[in-house]
């Protein structure tokens, strides 16, 4: 139950901002209502928490998105996100880097927290959000990089193999 609610809350973030909120509280009253009408109590209580946090999460959306000045320049997209750590020493040239592990492949310094490396689609200087991560400018590229892959730069390997491999929701700024 706890994996499908997470995977809900996840669509439900598209759908807010194509929908709008007040839309989506109807339909989840209404939805509520079927479920009280057919199903138990159990399963209202699932729900009223289910909705707790989707109201949270909501709240933390629309108060990010509420920084964005003009809704136009940006895109959202949800993304395959990883980390890598070209600073740390135990970095692997042609896999964490190329050439000069502190030089991006823009010619700016890498910046741990700060910098991200994008697909050739996504132009170097663009600000991206990364959901639950913050702003980060792209100034490098990467081989294995495609287009719906952002990869964020850390101080650690050990911090970019505990991450992984995450979708998350990415604000792009058009240039």
């Amino acid at each position: 139950m706890k994996s499908k609610l997470k995977s809900f809350l996840l669509e439900c973030q598209s759908f807010i901002k194509k929908q709008g909120i007040e839309r989506i509280t109807f339909m989840l009253i209404c939805f509520l209502l079927v479920l009280a009408l057919v199903g138990g109590g159990h399963y209202i209580f699932q729900l009223h928490q289910a909705k707790t946090q989707l109201e949270q999460r909501k709240s933390q959306l629309k108060a990010e998105l509420s920084t964005l000045e003009d809704a136009e320049k940006y895109e959202v997209r949800k993304m395959n996100v990883t980390k890598y750590a070209p600073l740390d020493g135990a970095a692997i040239e042609g896999w964490d880097y190329e050439g000069d592990r502190e030089v991006t492949a823009s010619g700016k310094k890498v910046v741990p927290g700060r910098t991200a490396a994008a697909g050739p689609n996504i132009p170097f200087g663009t600000r991206i959000y990364v959901e639950g991560k913050g702003w980060y400018t792209v100034r490098d590229r990467g081989g294995a990089i495609g287009v719906d892959d952002i990869d964020l730069a850390t101080e650690s390997k050990e911090v970019s193999q505990e991450w992984g491999k995450q979708k998350r929701l990415i604000i792009i700024e058009v240039q």
